[in-house]
C-alpha cells in the first residue's frame, strides 16, 4: 500500500466550527506560528482555509479571503519546507495562493463554483481536491435526503473527474473527497466512510475531512474541542478501509494512531 498521508488544518477565520480565532483573529498571528511549529510541522501538507464552510456560514468577499491570507503570508513564508494547500473555490484566492507559494487546491465546489480553476490546476500542474457536496454550506444541511448517497457520489465524481481531466489536469493530480458532514446525515456519513473501497474503484485517490464534525457527537452533547477520541477512531477505520489522505485537527495524535493502523494494514 502507500503511504497515506496526513493533512494538518490551519483556519485563518474568526468563524470556523472547531478552531476559529473569534473577532480577534487578526491580533493572534503569533498563534498560527506556533501552530506551524508544534502542531502541524510533521504533516504532509497544510490545508489553510480563510473562509469557513460550517454549516449555515456565508460567503465572504475575494478581497477578505485574500485579506486573510496576507495577513499570514510571512508566518508561513518562515516555513517554506513545508507543503500548503490553499482551501478555497473562488479562482481568485487560489491564483493568489500558488503564486506565493502554495502548491495544491481544495476545492469544495469541485470547479463547478468557477470552472477557472481547473484550467489553473492544470496550467501550474497542481493537485486539486474535488468534494462533494449537496447544496451550499449556508444551506446544505436542510437537505440531506439521498435515494441512494453511495450512488449520487458515484455518479457526481464520474462527472467531475472526466471534466477535470478534459481541462488538462492529470489523473495522478486529481484527488476526491465525499464530502463528510457536506449535505448528509449522520447515516449518511457512517455509510461514505464504509463505501470508501466502493469510491476507490473510479480509480482517484480519496480524501476524508472528518475531523471534530458533529456526526462523531453520539451523545448530542460533546462540544466539537471533546471529540478527538472519536475522530481518532473513524479516521483509522477511513484509512483501513483505503483513504488514502486524511484531513485532520490534530496532526501528531494522527500520525500515532496511523502507525498502528499501518502496521495492522502490512502485517
Amino acid at each position: 500500500m502507500s503511504k497515506i498521508q496526513i493533512m494538518g488544518i490551519l483556519n485563518v477565520t474568526p468563524d470556523s466550527f472547531f478552531d476559529g480565532q473569534g473577532d480577534q483573529y487578526m491580533d493572534n498571528v503569533d498563534e498560527y506560528t506556533r501552530k506551524l511549529s508544534q502542531d502541524l510541522c510533521k504533516a504532509d501538507i497544510i490545508d489553510i482555509g480563510a473562509e469557513s464552510t460550517r454549516p449555515g456560514s456565508l460567503r465572504i468577499s475575494v478581497k477578505e479571503e485574500i485579506n486573510r491570507l496576507s495577513i499570514i503570508k510571512d508566518k508561513i513564508s518562515l516555513f517554506d519546507h513545508l507543503k500548503y494547500s490553499i482551501d478555497t473555490y473562488k479562482y481568485e484566492v487560489a491564483k493568489y495562493a500558488l503564486d506565493n507559494g502554495f502548491c495544491m487546491i481544495n476545492d469544495i465546489y469541485a470547479g463547478q463554483y468557477d470552472d477557472r480553476i481547473l484550467k489553473l490546476c492544470s496550467n501550474k500542474n497542481v493537485p486539486i481536491v474535488l468534494m462533494h457536496m449537496k447544496g451550499n454550506p449556508y444551506n446544505m444541511q436542510k437537505n440531506t435526503s439521498y435515494d441512494s448517497v453511495i450512488d449520487d457520489i458515484m455518479f457526481f465524481f464520474k462527472n467531475r473527474t472526466e471534466v477535470a481531466i478534459k481541462s488538462g489536469i492529470p489523473h495522478e493530480n486529481i484527488i476526491i473527497d465525499p464530502g463528510i458532514g457536506f449535505g448528509k446525515s449522520l447515516k449518511d456519513n457512517y455509510r461514505i466512510i464504509k463505501s470508501i473501497p466502493k469510491l476507490k474503484e473510479l480509480g482517484f485517490k480519496i480524501l476524508i475531512g472528518l475531523s471534530r464534525k458533529s456526526f462523531l457527537d453520539i451523545d448530542k452533547n460533546i462540544a466539537p474541542d471533546k471529540r478527538l477520541e472519536e475522530s481518532i477512531a473513524m479516521n483509522a477505520i477511513s484509512a483501513v478501509n483505503g483513504a488514502d489522505i486524511l484531513r485532520v485537527h490534530d496532526v501528531n495524535a494522527s500520525l500515532k494512531a496511523l502507525k498502528t493502523v499501518e502496521s495492522y494494514i502490512n502485517c
